[in-house]
């Protein structure tokens, strides 16, 4: 099914209701349509067909919605770009990519120009700018009515990974893995046309693409754009624009518990994903706030939800929930390949309609991620007796001290329990007796008053295993995060493990 057809849904049920607002302008759904069906006819006349890439490189801004559903009219794949990579970074997207059109903000073009010449890009600019074909022009061509005729099994997006190792890697998403997921996503979350989402995430984000631009056009909810996270603003916007729904990653809830603000009467549910999320944050932002958080996850390979905890009946803190209805999740021990029963950590693997068709030009890539028809999550974790599933790690990120696996979260937890802890991660570095010990970070409440590295130790040691205890403790004013808040452990890790921070 093409995906343009869920926004032509939403036209003959509510086309004068609001679909994308932004912080000055908002698109209805019947807008939405319109301009999406002017700007794929422009793509048209530029030479775009069924089948080719077209990149985006936006931030939250309007065009980003109406150039998304453009493409998927054309029967195009939409390759998102994150609009503050380095001319670097943006050549390997392009460049593997195969990209035939960048849709891009005019003030990003100056730095890549040289790169834009060379690969002989066709550019689209939003919001002025010397170069390419301004955005508005597009609207002048015939509109395309009909979206184009798009397999189940087409790839229909290009999610380009974190690159925690090696460079990021294309995922490919089919119009089936996205239908599904937007559609899973929807009835789990009971969203309806009543419902408000705060999109501060952004939406070249797998997260933020599945919820942002399917979930809520599907089932005609409206969602408010937020260009950049600011706490206080974000607050005020959240009052302002009567949002009933939020999703965040925890370094976003953490920001947030740092404003001066109360109870979010509107604010029905919160979903957070992409990290564990504290359970003190989880504990203080529902007190502070009168809401409930749902704790969910799934890797972008899974487009990217695979489980979320219920809006109605049991919530798990510190659980990801229940695998979403229609696909399947199991514990595999990734030593032995053999599956593993209630309460034993192992890795945690998925099948079904979600999972991606596989990564841009790298089949063995592609194959070392798949067990048969499972794929491989790189999640350690486990599942409780009543089916909610618990990660405990990333398979990568597990710590083996003499002998002994130490998993990052529960050491984390602890360390967020501190009364002058904000945020904490903690990483493996090398040692020669041991081969390795737990190395500490810590992001204080206060950097007046920052807690002392022993201080930290001790605490430490009364509450975990000695074996599990950081060795060494390093304060931060403020811990590395990526453009979704996740916190970057490769850059904690490049000082004295010779990991480079890309």
């Amino acid at each position: 099914m093409n995906l343009s057809r869920i926004l032509d849904r939403q036209v003959q049920l509510h086309p004068d209701a609001p679909a994308f607002i932004g912080p000055e302008k908002s698109l209805t759904f019947g807008e939405l349509a319109r301009a999406s069906a002017a700007v794929a006819g422009g793509l048209a006349q530029l030479g775009v067909v069924c089948g080719d890439r077209v990149a985006v490189m936006l931030p939250n801004v309007l065009p980003f919605p109406i150039a998304a559903y453009a493409i998927w009219r054309l029967g195009a794949q939409l390759v998102t770009v994150n609009p503050l990579l380095k001319p670097q970074e943006v050549r390997h997207l392009l460049t593997d990519s195969g990209a035939r059109v960048l849709v891009s903000l005019g003030q990003l073009l100056p730095p890549i120009a040289e790169l834009i010449a060379e690969l002989n890009i066709q550019v689209v600019t939003v919001g002025g700018g010397e170069l390419g074909t301004p955005f508005e022009h597009l609207f002048a061509a015939p509109p395309l009515l009909e979206p184009a005729a798009v397999a189940p099994e087409d790839v229909v997006a290009v999610l380009y990974t974190s690159g925690t190792t090696g460079r990021p890697k294309g995922a490919m998403l089919t119009s089936r893995n996205l239908g599904y997921d937007s559609e899973a996503c929807a009835a789990a979350l009971e969203i309806g046309p009543s419902d408000r989402l705060f999109m501060v995430l952004p939406l070249f984000h797998a997260y933020g693409m599945t919820i942002g631009l399917l979930v809520c056009t599907r089932n005609g909810a409206s969602v408010y754009l937020e260009p950049r996270f600011v706490p206080a603003q974000a607050l005020a916007h959240l009052k302002q624009f009567e949002c009933t729904a939020f999703i965040g990653v925890p370094a976003l809830f953490a920001a947030l518990l740092t404003t001066e603000g109360t109870a979010l009467t509107n604010l029905r549910f919160c979903i957070s994903g992409g990290a564990p999320l504290p359970l003190p944050v989880l504990e203080a932002f529902e007190a502070k706030f009168q809401t409930v958080i749902l704790e969910g996850d799934g890797p972008t390979e899974c487009s990217p939800v695979t489980a979320v905890n219920p809006l109605r009946g049991v919530r798990k803190a510190g659980s990801i929930g229940i695998p979403l209805p229609g696909q399947q999740m199991t514990i595999r021990d990734p030593q032995s390949g053999e599956f593993l029963s209630d309460g034993e950590v192992g890795e945690i693997l998925v099948r079904g309609p979600n999972t991606f068709k596989g990564y841009l030009n790298l089949p063995e890539e592609t194959a070392q991620v798949f067990v048969d028809d499972w794929l491989r999550t790189g999640d350690l974790g486990y599942r409780d007796g009543d089916g909610y599933f618990y990660i405990v790690d990333r398979l990568k990120d597990l710590i083996i001290v003499a002998g002994l696996n130490v998993y990052a979260r529960e050491v984390e937890e602890v360390l967020q329990s501190h009364p002058r802890v904000r945020m904490a991660a903690v990483v493996g570095e090398f040692d020669e007796l041991r081969g390795e010990v737990v190395h500490a970070f810590v992001e204080p409440i206060s950097e007046q008053e920052p807690p002392e590295a022993q201080e930290i130790i001790r605490y430490c040691r009364e509450k975990l295993a000695d074996y599990k205890c950081p060795r060494r403790v390093t304060v931060m004013a403020e811990l590395p995060r990526s453009t979704t808040g996740k916190i970057l452990k490769r850059v904690l890790k490049e000082g004295f493990k010779g990991y480079s921070a890309q």
